[in-house]
């Protein structure tokens, strides 16, 4: 029972931390989550998945990672600031990064053997137009609570112009949302540390949050 009200708060809190909008005729109070722009956005990367979303343990820590490779192909050189939050369904949010001690990262690089491969702060920087400028990257999250873990939900940042202005349902105040890129994975048992196997992929989609 206390899982399931957990998860039930936590879908709440997420609604809510999307700036999610009051719709709806019949349902006055219910919640609608705001949806990228039809039109193209101004620019927008190129944004695939190396190596998928896996645990592993160093150091008698647990971490999750995953590597990437982004491309430019708007015209026009783009910073770029990989921003990628870590959402479980046992409750821990969790940004790429944080917590992460230097030398975690750098045995994962090792660990990985691509010599192309960046660290976030490496990779942090003008991004130049054209595929023959793409770069990999990896992503590093510090693992919370893997006990009864079945749902992870990863959400990029920094991959789009589109941005919309919504009131925020809670304190009525304007608030900017921006588009990720949300990928939602499947943990049919608890996650076990193993770099050689990525996670199941279940869903991956654009939207505002």
């Amino acid at each position: 029972m206390f899982q399931l009200n957990l998860r039930t708060r936590l879908a709440a809190a997420a609604l809510l931390a999307a700036f999610v909008v009051v719709l709806g005729p019949s349902t006055p109070t219910a919640l609608a989550a705001p949806e990228p722009s039809a039109r193209p956005p101004r620019w927008e990367l190129k944004f695939e998945v190396v190596h998928d979303l896996r645990l592993l343990e160093l150091d008698n820590e647990y971490y999750w990672f995953m590597t990437y490779l982004v491309t430019n192909r708007t015209g026009e050189d783009q910073i770029f600031v990989p921003n990628a939050i870590l959402a479980t369904d046992a409750g821990d949010i969790v940004k790429d990064g944080e917590g992460v001690p230097y030398e975690i990262t750098q045995k994962i690089l090792k660990l990985m053997k691509d010599p192309f491969l960046e660290s976030k702060n490496q990779i942090i920087g003008q991004l130049q137009t054209g595929k023959e400028y793409a770069r990999e990257g990896l992503l590093v999250w510090k693992a919370g609570t893997l006990d009864d873990v079945r749902d992870v939900r990863v959400f990029f940042g920094g991959l789009s112009s589109d941005t919309q202005l919504v009131k925020n349902p809670v304190t009525g105040d304007n608030a900017v949302v921006r588009k990720h890129l949300a990928r939602l994975y499947d943990c049919p048992g608890d996650p076990q540390a193993d770099p050689g196997h990525a996670v199941e992929l279940r869903k991956q989609e654009w939207i505002m949050r």
